[in-house]
């Protein structure tokens, strides 16, 4: 397994070639093995390569337009990878369980040739996924995502924070994709007066670092293991801590639960 560092927690860290370095290396003495996705657009591939190798970090997928397969393969191939960050239900198709089978469907053919060529694609969710749908008896659409998609090619990267904020167990829908999880976001789910707000309801609620919320980690960390995940990336959305000392007390808990 590895532990992974998302890019939008360092987000306003890797605007410069100083900045991006300056990350790259406080995460890679933090014990992490690499971002979830190369960072700095501005730079070339090869750029992006050679300062992810100065530091020996490596990353766990690309994104690029699935559309071009060919293109998104060449990229891939670089960076030694064969997953594929795909979009998220566009917002109009969320409103019924014919939008997300619809989805579903276009994912699927946008899959082909991702998988005759042996790369996959993956599926990140926020809140909405978990909508139920009456007429369904409660089917959810991840559900529908999960059980009209080709397994063979369609991964699922969980988020344990925006899972969490939907009212649904982590580990619980870890354990449902069993095999089609490469990877899990960590994001812990606080509740907490003084949160901010982060348009949850009125329940206040904010982004915590790993074991400093209300997420049962053991639970989550035990799915993980029996799901098959390979990469557990930290991601922070916002925080009032600096960044890396945030990082800083996600990885050292993860540690003490056995993620290394």
């Amino acid at each position: 397994m590895s532990i992974g560092v998302v890019g939008y927690t360092t987000r306003f860290r890797a605007f410069t070639l100083a900045q991006l370095e300056d990350t790259y290396r406080k995460i890679a003495e933090l014990g992490y093995d690499g971002p979830e996705s190369p960072l700095g657009r501005f730079l070339s591939i090869e750029e992006s390569l050679a300062l992810l190798a100065k530091y020996n970090l490596k990353v766990a997928d690309v994104h690029g337009d699935i559309e071009k397969p060919d293109e998104a393969f060449k990229i891939a191939d670089k960076y030694g990878v064969k997953i594929f960050g795909i979009p998220s239900v566009p917002g109009e198709m969320m409103n019924s369980a014919d939008g997300f089978r619809a989805y579903a469907e276009r994912i699927n053919k946008l899959a082909k040739p991702f998988k005759s060529a042996g790369y996959f694609l993956q599926y990140h969710n926020h809140a909405q996924e978990f909508r139920n749908f009456p007429q369904l008896n409660g089917k959810t659409g991840m559900d529908i995502l999960i059980e009209e998609t080709d397994p063979q090619v369609v991964m699922f990267e969980l988020d344990t924070f925006w899972a969490s904020a939907a009212g649904a167990d982590p580990a619980q829908w870890i354990s449902k994709v069993k095999n089609r999880i490469p990877i899990v976001h960590f994001k812990d789910f606080a509740v907490d007066w003084k949160a901010e707000d982060v348009q949850l309801g009125s329940v206040p609620r904010r982004f915590a670092e790993i074991g400093q919320g209300n997420i049962n980690w053991p639970a989550v960390v035990n799915a993980c293991r029996e799901a098959g995940v390979q990469w557990y990336c930290v991601e922070q959305d916002r925080t009032v801590l600096d960044e890396f000392e945030s990082l800083r007390l996600s990885i050292n808990f993860m540690k003490g639960l056995g993620v290394k």
